[in-house]
């Protein structure tokens, strides 16, 4: 490639470089967690239908998916640190767009401009992370994930109170105030940053964000797209995927229909996300240790399963079930980020193999939502989604035995 490769910024104290990653990854749900709590009083207030509030939950996933797959080019020819800047920005127009009073429209608009822009951190603010802190990967990591998840957690806990107060409008739109803001932070960076001229520079973005037509050769000749291991780990992203932004969009409105409240369905929805903390200080050190992947993603599934069970037939005891689907869903998300990793055996097959599994991953799962709304909606029932969830849960510990063993992609 001869496209420009970028290094770290310069003369930027270390601390600064860590804030600047956490303020990213602050922004990277809030906008769509808030969602979820949310969806029955967007539909009254809109006259939208179950299949069309599925369809405004599934642009998310559809948006990251497309993302992952085309954001390479832009951003190999934009850098880094101006490409996120501009993300930012995005994402507090998109949201500012969503929240004001113009109908289906301006949510839809909103929705679809600022699910792009999350799709662009989320494939490169892990590249800043690889290049500007090498030696602490793991860690830095460990730290973005909280991040990521704890305002994801806050924005869903509080979203039902705020709306309460202010309207649902203004809070899908409060969090653009933060993004801007965000981007303001972040534009220290690009004062600091420095093109270099060659694409193998260490750390370049050459190296670490995943190229599209990179995505049909393989480094030794083997082709992504024909390699059933790759088929196995993006199917296994793909059905965690799905099944969490389906929990996302309509969990609550799941959990109202037995009676529990509002406020307290958007509480339950915060706690599912925010056990994935848990989740992941959990199940990264196992993953670490052990020789192949098939124990844990069944141990995981089997853990889902009974969870979507108790929903199923033991509805009164939804905070516990909230709790363990929450617990797996946590884990199965950083099982199919680890499986990218450990099924390849060079970055540069691990990052075509993150682009499939993204980008097809995302574009599947954004099925889900839309399935279940226009299910509910022909059947007035949330027991044949949850079936379907239960038997998806299957179908990823099948697939998970086949990505979990220790096999190369190529």
């Amino acid at each position: 490639m001869s496209a420009a490769g970028e290094a770290a910024p310069r003369r930027l104290p270390q601390l600064m470089m860590i804030v600047t990653v956490l303020i990213v990854a602050a922004n990277l749900r809030p906008a769509i967690t808030a969602v979820g709590p949310l969806i029955e009083r967007i539909g009254q207030d809109t006259g939208l239908g179950p299949a069309a509030l599925g369809l405004l939950g599934a642009i998310p996933a559809l948006g990251f998916g497309i993302v992952a797959l085309f954001i390479a080019a832009l951003g190999r020819r934009w850098g880094l640190e101006r490409t996120i800047f501009i993300s930012l920005l995005l994402l507090g127009l998109g949201t500012l767009l969503r929240s004001l009073p113009l109908g289906a429209f301006s949510l839809f608009a909103g929705t679809v401009i600022l699910s792009a822009a999350i799709g662009v951190a989320n494939v490169l603010v892990p590249a800043v992370v690889k290049r500007d802190f090498p030696a602490r990967v793991p860690v830095m990591t460990g730290l973005y994930t909280a991040v990521l998840v704890g305002c994801a957690a806050v924005a869903s806990g509080t979203a039902v109170p705020v709306a309460a107060a202010k309207g649902w409008e203004f809070t899908l739109g409060v969090s653009a105030i933060f993004a801007l803001l965000s981007a303001g932070l972040w534009g220290i960076r690009l004062r600091g940053s420095r093109r270099v001229g060659s694409a193998t520079a260490p750390g370049s973005l050459g190296a670490m964000v995943p190229d599209p037509a990179s995505l049909v050769s393989g480094s030794r000749g083997g082709t992504m797209w024909r390699s059933a291991v790759a088929w196995q780990v993006t199917a296994y992203f793909a059905l965690q995927s799905g099944i969490f932004y389906l929990m996302l969009t309509w969990f609550p409105a799941i959990q109202t229909s037995h009676g529990v409240t509002e406020a307290a369905a958007g509480f339950w929805l915060g706690a599912y996300q925010a056990i994935g903390i848990l989740a992941s200080l959990v199940v990264g050190p196992i993953m670490q240790r052990a020789q192949d992947q098939r124990a844990v993603v069944v141990a995981l599934a089997g853990i889902m399963f009974l969870g979507v069970l108790g929903i199923l037939f033991f509805p009164a005891a939804m905070p516990a079930w909230a709790l363990i689907v929450g617990f797996a869903s946590g884990g199965n998300l950083l099982a199919g980020l680890t499986l990218i990793s450990m099924r390849a055996r060079t970055s540069a097959e691990a990052g075509r193999l993150s682009g499939m599994a993204q980008g097809v991953g995302y574009l599947l799962a954004a099925v889900g939502p839309l399935l279940a709304g226009t299910l509910f909606e022909f059947t007035g029932s949330w027991s044949p989604v949850l079936w379907i969830i239960a038997a998806a849960v299957v179908v990823m510990a099948v697939v998970g035995l086949f990505a979990g063993r220790r096999v190369d992609v190529l």
